[in-house]
């Protein structure tokens, strides 16, 4: 069957993209015999989507049959291979060719066709294997793309709803769950995600990762953060025992660190989520400050700032 997928055909047309995905359809194991075939039709799908949603409206019209063709299929059959298929290098193809479509989508027709369904969610909460860091890669590179794509108009295509009121929003949940990944290049592109969705300004959106429980990711942040100031002070103390170049490096990099967040906790602040912003501010004061820098105010001046000018901690 898959032999069949090399016969001579116009590569960048629609009949190109309905043929790969009928011989998809046809896969129901998939297996080393087939999976090179499967690996190459998800790069073609990729390849043809992002042509034609830069030269070939009919991708996308509405008012034409192709559309209900790709959003019953193409989406369809992504999530059906990925539920028969036990191969980790064919999920990572799958988060990749997910990827690449969604970087490379232009038009916010193709964007909105692309979420307007539940498989995209499907594909963010489905329980992969992250033991594999590699896979782990793919996976978040895939949510910062979906992240790079939101506004008002398409984050409303991937939250769950009730009563006008934000219940699920699966792209944020299972973002925030790597934001403490022991790999920095993870940690900074949820942090990068996170960003996306809190610059888009949905209220509903807002009042979600601003209340528990999502609003603990604020306060691990704030924790994260004096766990670095606390571990840059040990590397320091050190150094006065024994000066080295590695200690020394060492120091630049916790220093880049503690840098970084800062850096994130003004561009949160920044988003202009009051809640947001009077919570990292009043957590700040009660992780931090108080018990970190100014150990003494916190058990004395505290009572006579509470006095004076009362500090209302949640």
């Amino acid at each position: 069957m898959w032999f069949s997928f090399w016969r001579s055909r116009d590569r960048l047309s629609l009949d190109e993209l309905r043929f790969i995905v009928d011989q998809l359809i046809k896969v129901q194991v998939v297996n080393e015999v087939n999976k090179e075939f499967v690996i190459e039709a998800l790069r073609s799908i990729a390849e043809l989507i992002t042509y034609g949603d830069q030269h070939d409206a009919a991708y996308f019209e509405w008012d034409f049959n192709p559309l209900v063709f790709m959003e019953k299929q193409v989406m369809g059959e992504f999530v059906r291979i990925l539920r028969i298929c036990k191969s980790l290098i064919v999920s990572r193809q799958l988060l990749q060719t997910m990827s690449i479509m969604i970087q490379n989508l232009k038009s916010d027709h193709s964007i909105y066709y692309m979420f307007s369904n539940e498989h995209v969610n499907y594909l963010i909460a489905y329980p992969f294997d992250f033991r594999n860091e590699e896979l782990l890669s793919y996976y978040i590179s895939f949510l910062r793309a979906i992240s790079g794509k939101l506004n008002k108009d398409t984050i409303s295509l991937l939250v769950k709803t009730e009563s006008e009121e934000v219940v699920d929003f699966p792209l944020y949940v299972e973002a925030i769950r790597f934001a403490f990944h022991e790999e920095s290049m993870i940690r900074t592109a949820v942090r990068a995600l996170t960003l996306n969705v809190y610059h888009v300004g949905d209220d509903t959106v807002n009042i979600f990762v601003s209340r528990a429980p999502h609003s603990d990711y604020f306060v691990n942040l704030i924790e994260f953060f004096r766990d670095r100031c606390i571990h840059l002070n040990s590397i320091v103390s050190n150094a006065k025992k024994s000066r080295s170049a590695e200690l020394s490096s060492s120091i630049l990099s916790a220093v880049d660190e503690i840098e970084d967040n800062l850096y994130y906790f003004s561009d949160v602040v920044s988003a202009g989520i009051p809640d947001v912003g009077r919570l990292i501010m009043n957590k700040v004061l009660r992780i931090l400050i108080f018990p970190l820098i100014l150990p003494s105010f916190s058990r004395t001046e505290a009572v006579k700032v509470h006095t004076h000018h009362p500090l209302h901690f949640p």
